[in-house]
């Protein structure tokens, strides 16, 4: 396994350092590398959703990452009771799994207490902040160590391509103007840089 050397190193190590940056300003202006036990419920979808356009520009980041990678020819493989099959969901399920409760939406409400009928309840303003600090934590470890994420997405894409799937089109992001400008940057040349790199795949479709 083998990885080419392409055009594309530079650019890949710049978009990591990018998405670094923007994971580590995300942190400090929320606070999150001082390790609260809650933030405001406000704070915490601020965070996720910037961590969910992170996370959209990591995937792509791999995939090219992946794209860049020679295998070995594919060799058929003994069929594994239960096992699960090979995704793309396998590269991007390592972005974290998700806590239990990690829903922005208030729990259930229970039964009412008899002794509180009547008595005005303050809503919570605050909810725990592990879930959005594990979330972080996760995304940095990955672009500190992307290749084994890029190398099971390189596996994936082989099969798919010996299976004959039709060949995927990247479109652009959206929201790029949300993003850094250096992270913007980044977002707005990966769509051209993976369909470029797509054009080796044979299209069924």
């Amino acid at each position: 396994m083998l990885l080419r050397m392409t055009d594309n190193t530079t650019f890949l190590e710049q978009g990591i350092r990018a998405a670094l940056y923007a994971l580590a300003d995300t942190a400090s202006r929320a606070n999150l590398h001082l390790k609260p036990k809650t933030i405001t419920k406000s704070l915490k979808r601020r965070c996720m959703a910037e961590m969910r356009a992170i996370a959209v520009l990591i995937r792509r980041l791999i995939m090219l990452m992946a794209l860049s990678i020679q295998l070995a020819p594919l060799k058929p493989r003994a069929p594994k009771p239960a096992s699960k099959i090979e995704s793309a969901e396998d590269v991007t399920a390592s972005f974290g799994p998700q806590p239990s409760g990690f829903s922005l939406a208030p729990p259930k409400a229970g039964p009412p207490i008899r002794c509180l009928n009547g008595v005005y309840m303050v809503p919570k303003r605050s909810v725990d902040a592990a879930p959005v600090i594990a979330r972080l934590v996760a995304l940095i470890r990955i672009l500190k160590n992307p290749e084994p994420h890029a190398k099971r997405l390189a596996r994936t894409i082989q099969r798919w391509q010996a299976k004959g799937e039709a060949r995927p089109h990247v479109v652009p992001m959206a929201a790029r103007h949300r993003l850094d400008p250096e992270l913007g940057l980044v977002a707005s040349l990966l769509p051209q840089l993976l369909n470029e790199a797509l054009k080796g795949w044979a299209d069924t479709s």
